[in-house]
């Protein structure tokens, strides 16, 4: 004699959970990678527009025109070994000025860094001559370096 049990016609047949519970899991990966690693970056990338747009805002030297790059910013490792943020401008210009003209008058510029410290511009001149009307480019770079860098994978 064999017994056989046949499930109940009226009962509902129990659905499995697991895959919710992975789906549940994975969501709560997703966000935790966004809050350690991703709101960092953007923080880190907010301090780097506010001081592209301070740089972008300073008054330009006499007989100067901005160049075709105009400002472009990078935040990372830019010196030393790792453990840091450093937040780089660099600005491309045109100008009839001599050399030491315009290195001083960025030396001499007092621009808001990332946490209120003045910045002063570097200024690197294209050894090619000059272009045209006689306009030479030149490159001011402002560097704010050593910040803590949290857990912005950029800067370690």
């Amino acid at each position: 004699m064999v017994l056989t049990e046949a499930a109940p016609e009226g009962l509902p047949k129990q659905r499995s959970r697991w895959p919710f519970y992975v789906c549940l899991g994975l969501l709560a990966c997703v966000v935790a990678y966004v809050l350690l690693f991703k709101v960092p970056e953007w923080r880190n990338d907010e301090k780097l527009a506010r001081l592209e747009e301070r740089v972008s805002m300073f008054p330009l030297p006499p007989d100067t025109e901005p160049g075709d790059r105009g400002v472009e910013g990078t935040v990372g490792i830019q010196s030393d070994n790792s453990n840091h943020c450093d937040y780089l401008v660099r600005i491309s210009l045109l100008t009839k000025l001599p050399d030491a003209e315009i290195a001083r008058y960025y030396e001499f510029a007092a621009i808001e860094g990332v946490e209120g410290r003045a910045l002063s511009g570097t200024v690197y001149v294209n050894p090619s001559g000059s272009w045209r009307g006689g306009f030479k480019g030149v490159i001011v770079e402002f560097f704010d370096g050593y910040h803590e860098p949290g857990f912005d994978m950029r800067c370690h």
